[in-house]
């Protein structure tokens, strides 16, 4: 079974979701997170912890309050309805988190992601509903061509996207055997209408150890992988990534990030993917 990647560590400080948040005057709910992906060709993979800290690091994960079990989840994609299971996994580093994917036991008969097509994630938990909608673009901002500038010291990139159009998009870095991580702000053409632009990419960003960049050198083989998204994931990064940049919690009183599930926080976001290699010389 193909493993999906995860770029966003969401974990908690605080007890379970039907707990309030207290600012000033104002009482909040602290509402559960949701982080799910389906990629193109890809199985849907989504991982559900409660609220607050955002991008506390890793530590909290190992908290097994953080992580929400035994939800009933379910992706459609219209005429098929398949139920995710939930597993224990590890990252990168050998630290566990929970995700509801694929269940094993139905492959021949579960399925995958595909561009042009939406998909409906539903999750019961404790007796709440939550429910989100997203598409994966058959169309969007595709890398004309991708080079090392040392004189503007970076990756550099010239992507097109269909003219008069928004297309819309995250980027992930990887510097040589490394895993890929995510760059700061997602990418938009609404602000070029020809469909072509040029732009700098920065390195991706290590969100659950204290925002460090991966430091790209001469020498290196960097990987860019390129997901089309719609306008509300696109929303959901770039308003987190706002507030990333300015040292604030997306899920703060302050900020509340521009999620896509109702009633819930976070994010289900489609991608498309094309994947790009570069030797810096």
């Amino acid at each position: 079974m193909r493993k999906a990647s995860f770029t966003l560590v969401l974990c908690s400080l605080l007890g379970p979701a039907c707990e309030k948040e207290k600012t000033g005057q104002q009482t909040i709910p602290i509402l559960p997170v949701v982080e799910g992906i389906i990629e193109e060709n890809g199985y849907p993979m989504v991982r559900i912890t409660r609220n607050m800290q955002y991008f506390a690091g890793t530590l909290p994960l190992m908290l097994p309050d953080s992580w929400v079990h035994n939800a009933v989840v379910t992706v459609s994609n219209g005429p098929n309805t398949q139920q995710l299971k939930e597993y224990r996994m590890t990252d990168g580093t050998g630290m566990p988190y929970w995700a509801y994917t694929v269940d094993t036991a139905f492959l021949p008969v579960a399925f995958r992601g595909e561009t042009g097509k939406s998909y409906t994630l539903t999750i019961e938990s404790e007796g709440k509903r939550y429910q989100s909608i997203t598409t994966i673009p058959a169309n969007g901002l595709r890398p004309d061509s991708v080079w090392w500038s040392p004189a503007k010291g970076g990756l550099m990139a010239t992507l097109s996207g269909t003219p008069g159009s928004g297309s819309y998009a995250r980027y992930f870095t990887a510097r040589n055997q490394e895993a890929f991580l995510p760059g700061l702000h997602p990418l938009s053409s609404e602000l070029h209408r020809n469909g072509t632009f040029e732009v700098m990419l920065t390195e991706g960003v290590d969100r659950s150890s204290a925002g460090l960049q991966q430091a790209f050198r001469i020498g290196d083989t960097v990987q860019l992988k390129l997901c089309n998204v719609d306008h509300q994931t696109y929303d959901f990064w770039r308003s987190t990534g706002s507030a990333w940049a300015e040292g604030k919690d997306p899920l703060g009183p302050q900020v509340r990030a521009k999620g896509n599930v109702s009633g819930a926080h976070g994010y289900w976001g489609g991608y498309s993917i094309t994947i790009e290699q570069i030797i810096l010389k």
